[in-house]
């Protein structure tokens, strides 16, 4: 499916999914190379640019953390020539159909933020799909700060679940973006050839916005590996109370097992000692008693608990 908006002499075609009959259109109209036309058919895996005489053909991907979407990623496949840009995807983009809306209703066309290229709106797409990326931030941020107050509250063993979940959002950013540096270096150069030095003001701001979104990454990359740790140690630290709780217990209940096994076993019920004890149950208490307070004894001067 094809979208089609217009501002004075610049035209944005949005194409969701595009069949070949899509493909075939814009070829015609746009005399967009074949090979180009082959690349968009279908998602690929690897950011690129290709400079031609006419236009700039670049792949990005951005990371996909709704659960509704299929992939991890996101590809968003420019052609942007002067006086057009042509952006398909394979699935909703959020932060594109946003964008989308904005453009219809001419709130950045009305505020003469649109200058007489189509390199502008490139300008803007990438500002939106950042600012996006930097909401996605703050939100798995906020949620790193109430883990880390429920790891203080006692609830380590619920938090590994979601300490999992925003570190798998976060390698999803991570793996996303990590590209975007040398394709956005690469766009740079090929875009001062095409639309001139007067927009270097304008890549320099979107590099300034990859760079930012980094660095916000980076710190909640630390941010959640602190928190990792922290729970981590907490949960080592429970369960080895656990254990030396578990072995306290053990240590205290072996004297009653040793003593019961030793004078009161079976075979040795018709013995004079047996029949002397069974007839003295408060000697018997009193014994195993003796034998407790024995053990606590040595147990605490040695400091074992």
């Amino acid at each position: 499916m094809i979208k089609k908006h217009t501002h004075k002499n610049i035209s944005w075609l949005e194409i969701d999914n595009p069949d070949k009959q899509d493909i075939k259109e814009i070829i015609s109209e746009y005399k967009i190379d074949p090979s180009i036309a082959s690349e968009i058919e279908l998602p690929t895996y690897k950011e690129k640019i290709i400079l031609s005489k006419n236009y700039i053909y670049m792949v990005m991907h951005f990371p996909a953390l709704r659960h509704s979407h299929k992939k991890s990623e996101q590809e968003i496949d420019f052609i942007i020539g002067k006086d057009f840009i042509i952006t398909t995807k394979y699935e909703p983009i959020d932060a594109l159909e946003k964008f989308s809306q904005t453009f219809a209703v001419n709130e950045i066309l009305d505020r003469n933020l649109m200058e007489d290229h189509a390199g502008f709106v490139f300008y803007y797409i990438l500002k939106e799909l950042y600012k996006s990326l930097s909401d996605e931030l703050d939100s798995i941020n906020d949620n790193l700060k109430l883990i880390e107050k429920n790891v203080f509250n006692n609830k380590e063993k619920e938090m590994v679940a979601e300490i999992s979940r925003a570190n798998r959002d976060l390698m999803k950013i991570e793996h996303a973006v990590n590209s975007h540096g040398e394709l956005l270096e690469s766009a740079k150069k090929e875009m001062l050839k095409f639309f001139g030095k007067d927009f270097a003001d304008n890549l320099d701001k979107i590099s300034n916005e990859y760079y930012r979104v980094k660095k916000a990454l980076s710190n909640s990359l630390d941010f959640l590996r602190e928190i990792r740790d922290t729970n981590d140690s907490l949960l080592s630290s429970k369960q080895n109370e656990i254990m030396k709780i578990l072995t306290i217990i053990t240590f205290f209940s072996l004297p009653f097992s040793v003593t019961t096994d030793l004078i009161f076993q079976e075979n040795l019920l018709e013995t004079p000692l047996s029949l002397f004890l069974k007839q003295n149950h408060l000697l018997i208490i009193g014994l195993q008693l003796i034998v407790f307070l024995g053990v606590f004894y040595v147990a605490k001067k040695k400091k074992w608990f």
